[in-house]
């Protein structure tokens, strides 16, 4: 990490015995009912998603807080000065049977992952979506962000199908919390 990142990150998990969680009072999501970013939808576990495939493009629904990522597949490339947005840019293409999204332009108020892990405006995600089996998805995102890692870095997971059903529920917890004026914890999810 940059010295910087890695001050942020101490920071972000000082008191903290779970290896899989940092502060939340420090978390935008937790404390402040801001949206995980791309990378940190996907790593966690807690929430479902729907991968819809169109032609031109892909959509990614999360069931956390409505979130909705477009991967353009039409073949065009990242524009010039994308406005760093929650789930920034994305365009994808098919590598045999990998989905390879590369995404760019994400605003640097969230975190990459529950530990912690901060970034920068800078943050390049590139990632890959393999279906290893009926029931299981593999994922795995590299992380490239010079202004807050000295080399890019890779993280996996595997997200397990969600059995016939609802596929994804409603989950406005911050909203309604924010109306009475408190916050929550992993604990009352």
């Amino acid at each position: 990490m940059q010295p910087w990142a890695e001050e942020k990150y101490k920071a972000n998990r000082e008191g903290v015995t779970n290896p899989n969680f940092a502060r939340q009072d420090l978390d935008p999501e937790f404390s402040g009912c801001m949206p995980q970013g791309p990378a940190g939808i996907m790593l966690d576990f807690r929430y479902a998603f729907d991968l819809r495939q169109f032609p031109d493009e892909v959509l990614l629904l999360s069931d956390d807080d409505h979130w909705v990522r477009r991967i353009y597949m039409d073949g065009r490339g990242h524009p010039e000065n994308y406005p760093a947005t929650w789930m920034g840019h994305s365009i994808g293409k098919y590598e045999g049977d990998v989905l390879v999204v590369d995404t760019i332009g994400i605003n640097d108020k969230s975190w990459i992952d529950l530990q912690g892990h901060p970034h920068s405006d800078a943050l390049h995600l590139v990632e890959r979506f393999r279906r290893i089996d009926q029931n299981s998805l593999e994922y795995e995102v590299t992380i490239d962000d010079p202004k807050a890692y000295k080399k890019p870095w890779t993280k996996k997971a595997i997200r397990d199908l969600v059995p016939p059903g609802p596929r994804l529920w409603e989950e406005v917890i911050c909203e309604e919390l924010l109306q009475i004026g408190t916050h929550y914890s992993s604990e009352s999810k």
